[in-house]
């Protein structure tokens, strides 16, 4: 029996800091907290968990499924690690068991040390605060009330229990240790000294309000509008027809082709504002990545042609680009991040809001909520984020209204898998596959066993590069019929799929290899059947294997885990409030930690310790330690990648410039590591050199690498234009590079076939008429040019007098 689903999503938390450079007051940084990454594996899983080894299914290299180095690489767990919870009230009582072996952990210890508690008082008043929680202080509804107790949740779902229950304490502590009335019993066995340092900490780390962060939105009652509902439901039909009719508004999105993509149709004319009749001669635009409405019978209102007088001045800012049509242009499409909270607009739209609780990114969307100063704010995304949103409007004076959508076509689980058999692969397939070398030896298979060509999709590919691919696999003409793909098909990418098959439902975080949660496979099996694009709506989804398919019949039938949390950023100001707090010398990795450790944060919101917090620590004292506060929080923070040790290579090579000369030249930097010799080898094989055995595989990997530090570079050049100046040279450069990994990307194959070459999705039209004339910056005047090398010199002299003083020492 097929099972029929109407499918919701869900993710998890993040954060980013948003200030003024000072070099000039135009340079805005956003600066991402990064939350940490999940480290272990839950519980109480929805299913029984496999145990894998060397031997099960090996790898695709030893004729098998599953890659053995996952196995073998985790990380030991925390030390706190071990228990487990049936219910939210169980928090409590695990706090109670666990305190004392929390107040003798030797890194407790030395937090609390670092955080400015002198070393001799430590261990006296860890041991009072161990007795109080052990005899019954979480029981007290005054002292509960009083420490907001409700924020200390640990649910049966959560990862990294022990770290989590780490954090909990060391909160409590704080909150115990700052009150007063506990003050007057503490200076019978603690210093004056001692208290104080405490409580200052705790007063200057408060982030108990993170709505009164945002006075502009606080000053207007905006009305709120959630679309909510699953992949394939047009729940963004209305808010972006909203927006076309709006004077001012603004678009903010997850992933910078879903900005352009919005900028180019808004400049173009192609979606009908709200309350304008579409013309009678109208086609639907079936290549879109928006969730719209299929309008098979009325006219269609996101239109395939565009036209003139549904036409509006838009421009786009993204992370690594700026594309201004208009200095005076009333709308701009942006990605969340780059979301402006200080400009008033009528109607500003937030896509895929569920992401507020997303690991890496959240903050960005819960800042977006808490703080966009939008007359008509529109939301849209799954239904899970519902109570998480409806919680952080409580602290608001805003209007909610919440529009429920369906699926519109319906989504079948297949009764069989493909029993491990790559030739019952199909025209309009994609293998999902949760690593870079099972995605490409998938690949291969597919293309033995079928003789049909496989396009592929995956999170290192530049964004350009998976759009192309993307329409490739929609184009049939092109001789690309199966898509290989990573969860980075789930969002952003307008792809014809008729089946989803999962090869495996397991995913390595980067320690242990981990079940998928019901929201990722939900969100991810959605991307079949995209309704209109088969003639007939619906689409299917199994397994590879038929081991796999019992877990994905559990997990499309239950409904998604809800959103517990949503992630919060500690501003600039915060960071330079709590650095005075802290003892003189205090390392970038303290700075960090006082947020998740310290902060009184009340749910729903929650401040999460960055991930990869050593490495990026170790870099900004290593590389970054005599910088402003400002500039070592843009750094630690930047996009790169912190494992790969060539990218950062490369950011340290920009820290060193930027030191020494403040303006960093692109190709000065590049000089370390093989990117240029890899991009000019690459492109003597394009132009018809010889290419060796296995050379388009290399020469990929490194290009990769190569586009996300030209990527670092042009996001750098918007935060801190004087000194990262060379963007059309690094834009330049990105565009060889992009060019370079198609052509490695088709040369893979084990089918070569000519065609023309790649758009990178990017919609650029044949016709002159229909092409967006911009600008890549705004149109400077001669002040700000002056300001400019006034900030220059200024920051030649501050570098000249720090090396001065480095010298004497």
């Amino acid at each position: 029996m097929s099972v029929v689903m109407l499918p919701r999503c869900r993710l998890l938390l993040s954060g980013f800091i948003k200030s003024e450079s000072w070099l000039e007051a135009s340079q805005v940084h956003f600066r991402r907290f990064r939350s940490n990454d999940s480290r272990q594996q839950p519980r109480n899983s929805y299913y029984s968990p496999k145990t894998f080894s060397g031997n099960q299914r090996g790898s695709f290299k030893h004729g098998g499924r599953s890659n053995p180095q996952y196995v073998t690489k985790q990380k030991k767990g925390h030390i706190l690690d071990g228990f487990s919870v049936r219910d939210a009230n169980d928090a409590l009582l695990v706090m109670e068991k666990q305190v004392h072996k929390w107040a003798d952990l030797p890194h407790v210890h030395r937090r609390l040390e670092s955080f400015g508690v002198p070393r001799t008082d430590v261990q006296p008043i860890l041991s009072i605060f161990a007795r109080e929680v052990s005899s019954g202080l979480l029981h007290n509804p005054v002292k509960q009330k009083k420490y907001h107790i409700e924020r200390f949740v640990l649910t049966a779902k959560e990862l990294n229990q022990g770290l989590r229950l780490d954090q909990n304490l060391t909160q409590l502590f704080y909150s115990w240790a700052s009150d007063p009335e506990q003050q007057e019993v503490l200076l019978k066995s603690v210093s004056l000294h001692t208290l104080e340092q405490i409580s200052y900490l705790y007063s200057a780390a408060d982030m108990s309000y993170p709505a009164d962060m945002y006075p502009k939105a606080r000053s207007m009652r905006r009305k709120v509008i959630m679309h909510v509902g699953p992949t394939n439901s047009g729940k963004t039909h209305m808010a972006l027809r909203a927006l076309a009719a709006a004077k001012t508004g603004v678009y903010s999105g997850p992933l910078r082709l879903l900005a352009h993509e919005i900028w180019d149709r808004l400049n173009k004319g192609q979606i009908v504002p709200l309350g304008m009749d579409p013309d009678p001669d109208s086609e639907p635009d079936t290549s879109t990545n928006m969730d719209i409405i299929e309008e098979s019978v009325s006219r269609p209102t996101v239109r395939k042609e565009g036209k003139a007088k549904y036409a509006r001045e838009c421009n786009l800012r993204t992370g690594e680009e700026f594309r201004i049509v208009s200095e005076y242009a009333g709308l701009i499409s942006c990605t969340v991040e780059m979301t402006s909270l200080s400009l008033p607009v009528e109607v500003a739209v937030v896509d895929e809001i569920q992401m507020l609780a997303d690991p890496d990114r959240g903050s960005a969307w819960t800042a977006a909520v808490l703080g966009l100063p939008a007359e008509e704010l529109h939301l849209c995304g799954e239904e899970v984020a519902v109570p998480i949103v409806q919680a952080l409007l409580n602290d608001t004076d805003d209007e909610l209204f919440i529009n429920r959508y369906e699926r519109l076509s319906p989504l079948t689980v297949q009764d069989e898998s493909l029993e491990g058999d790559f030739g019952r692969v199909r025209k309009g397939d994609c293998l999902v596959a949760f690593s870079r070398s099972s995605i490409f030896a998938l690949k291969r298979k597919v293309e033995e066993n079928t003789g049909l060509r496989c396009a592929v999709a995956y999170g290192r590919l530049p964004p350009e590069i998976r759009a192309e691919q993307a329409a490739l696999f929609n184009n049939p003409h092109s001789g690309y019929d199966v898509m290989i793909g990573s969860d980075a098909i789930g969002m952003g990418l307008n792809l014809k799929i008729k089946r989803i098959i999962f090869e495996t439902l397991r995913k390595f975080d980067g320690t242990v290899e981990r079940a998928l949660s019901v929201s990722q496979i939900k969100q991810i099996a959605g991307r079949a059947g995209r309704y209109g694009l088969h003639g007939e709506p619906g689409g299917f989804v199994t397994t590879l294997h038929a081991d796999d398919l019992p877990m994905l019949h559990s997990a499309i039938l239950r409904q998604p885990d809800p959103i517990v949390f949503a992630g919060v950023s500690p501003t600039l100001a915060w960071a330079e409030s709590v650095l005075q707090a802290l003892p003189a010398g205090a390392l970038h990795q303290t700075l960090l930690e006082v947020a998740p450790y310290v902060s009184n944060v009340r749910p729903p919101c929650r401040a999460f310790v960055p991930s990869k917090i050593e490495e990026r620590s170790r870099f900004i004292e290593t590389h970054a330690k005599h910088m402003k506060l400002y500039d070592r929080l843009l750094i630690g923070g930047s996009p790169m990648n912190w494992r790969d040790a060539v990218a950062v290579e490369f950011t340290a090579r920009l820290c060193q410039i930027y030191n020494e000369k403040i303006r960093v030249p692109i190709l000065h930097a590049l000089r370390v590591g093989p990117y240029i010799e890899a991009l000019e080898n690459v492109e003597g094989m394009m132009s018809g050199g010889k290419s060796s055995a296995g050379a388009p595989s290399q020469g990929l990997v490194t290009l990769e690498g190569l586009h996300k530090s030209l990527v670092l570079y042009l996001w750098l050049s918007h935060r801190l234009p004087v000194a990262f100046y060379q963007s059309e040279e690094a834009y330049a450069l990105k565009e060889r590079t992009e060019k370079a990994l198609d052509w490695c990307l088709r040369n893979v194959s084990t089918k070569v076939a000519d065609r023309q070459p790649a758009s990178f999705g990017l919609r650029v039209s044949s016709e002159a008429e229909d092409s967006v004339e911009y600008r890549r910056i705004p149109a400077t005047r001669p002040q700000e040019e002056s300001n400019r090398e006034l900030g220059v010199r200024y920051a030649k002299l501050l570098n000249s007098e720090r090396r001065s003083a480095r010298s004497q020492r």
